[in-house]
């Protein structure tokens, strides 16, 4: 989705130009219109939500996007207890994994 200017966008995503100047102002959109963009318009959620990377995602990155979609999907429909709650579960088996790899790394010889 291209956009010369902000009425533009607003008009495009179907919004008021005062609306997309509040979400400006609280640096704050919403995720599931970024979740919509990015299914619709192939645009990587990355790009869209951190400025990272490129904005058009490589075809090997679509499942990982795709992935990335459904879970904020489903994490958009819990409260904010339970939201909480599965990311404390996210950061704990990351860091299992970190350990496991340190433990093998340690256990190879050099």
């Amino acid at each position: 989705m291209a956009a010369p200017n902000d009425a533009a966008l607003a008009k495009a995503l179907g919004i008021s130009p005062q609306t997309l100047g509040s979400w400006r102002a609280r640096a704050s959109i919403p995720y599931g219109l970024c979740m919509n963009l990015a299914r619709t318009d192939g645009i990587s959620l990355d790009w869209l939500l951190l400025g990272r990377g490129a904005m058009l995602p490589e075809p090997h990155a679509l499942l990982a996007d795709e992935s990335v979609v459904a879970i904020l999907a489903t994490l958009q429909g819990l409260d904010a207890k339970d939201q909480e709650h599965v990311h404390r579960v996210a950061l704990d088996r990351k860091l299992l994994r970190e350990l496991q790899q340190e433990v093998v790394r340690l256990r190879t010889p050099n």
